[in-house]
């Protein structure tokens, strides 16, 4: 029963995920404030999720979409700083998850929206001979326990490590 609540709490926990993009530590961003070279910038959000941003200070980047994160930059910006700001924020590389087990290629892969298990598989060169095709594991990012033999359009998520095992036969 464990392992039905974990799927649901994984399902809740990443719902907004299916329609809008949350950012994390490992996503690559770009920031970019129309004519404020100095405010623009790329870069790799880090453990704490944050940034100091010039003149503002801190900013959240973690657990937001890129237009919450836009527009609280350039409401901070109008406090006193750039008259008009408009400020762009855009994915330059999602995170990614792991595939481990009986993939010809195991190893991390760059997240992709809407990604499934079968497309997963696939990034990672396909199934090797011993794979068992029917038992395929999903430990989802920041969680202990996992989720058993998932169907090959079950939904991954950045962080999410999808494991295929072994066939006896």
């Amino acid at each position: 029963m464990a392992q039905d609540n974990s799927h649901q709490t994984h399902a809740a926990s990443t719902q907004s995920e299916t329609r809008e993009y949350l950012l994390g530590p490992g996503d690559m961003i770009r920031i970019w404030v129309y004519g404020e070279k100095e405010m623009s910038m790329s870069l790799k959000i880090g453990k704490r999720g944050a940034i100091n941003f010039p003149y503002i200070g801190l900013v959240q980047l973690s657990g937001r979409t890129t237009d919450v994160v836009e527009h609280d930059i350039e409401t901070r910006l109008k406090a006193g700083f750039v008259r008009s700001p408009m400020v762009t924020v855009t994915m330059e590389a999602f995170r990614k998850f792991f595939l481990l087990g009986e993939v010809e290629n195991p190893n991390g892969y760059e997240y992709e929206p809407q990604l499934t298990v079968e497309q997963a598989i696939a990034m990672a060169g396909g199934f090797t001979d011993r794979a068992d095709r029917g038992d395929i594991n999903i430990r989802p990012s920041g969680q202990k326990e996992m989720i058993k033999k998932v169907d090959m359009t079950h939904p991954v998520y950045p962080g999410d490590v999808v494991i295929v095992e072994q066939s006896f036969f």
